[in-house]
């Protein structure tokens, strides 16, 4: 089966999930949703302020290569819950099919956790004692909330990568 035909049935089997919801979860949904958002964009933020395009473009993006397995069930929720547009993966990039010719497909909020928390020695090196520990605590955070999304849907259905 080609990737683009796993990502259409993924997406729609997690729209099913996320249109068979009541209210009341679909009310815990978004607010879980708002959290992990405003997380992921503090630890953008964390990062942001040492231009880590200008780093990335050093190496090539070595850490973008493989990444069409990190978008999970959870970020296309994360999607659907905020009524955003998703965008279309570029299967036949020969990279990472989220990264377009300006970079990611995704706004920070959205990404994937492996993508929002990977900093590679170059970027990480930079950041002091103080911001290490913070983007670790905002990363095991984000980690409870992805967490706390996936037990809204039962026997494990969000669990994986959409492909």
């Amino acid at each position: 089966m080609s990737f683009e035909k796993q990502w259409q049935d993924g997406v729609q089997e997690v729209s099913g999930a996320f249109g068979a919801l009541s209210e009341s979860d679909l009310q815990r949904l978004r607010a879980r949703c708002d959290l992990l958002m405003e997380r992921k964009r503090a630890l953008q933020a964390l990062t942001a302020r040492l231009d880590p395009a200008t780093h990335c473009a050093g190496c090539g993006g070595a850490c973008c290569v493989a990444g069409k397995y990190h978008f999970a069930r959870v970020d296309l929720l994360v999607y659907l819950a905020a009524g955003q547009p998703l965008f279309a993966p570029l299967f036949d990039n020969g990279l990472c099919p989220y990264l377009g010719e300006s970079g990611c497909l995704m706004a920070p909020a959205f990404r994937p956790f492996n993508c929002i928390t990977f900093n590679c020695e170059l970027i990480e090196d930079l950041l002091d004692d103080e911001e290490v520990a913070r983007f670790y605590r905002l990363e095991r955070e984000l980690r409870r909330n992805y967490g706390e999304i996936r037990s809204l849907f039962p026997g494990g259905s969000m669990d994986r990568a959409l492909l």
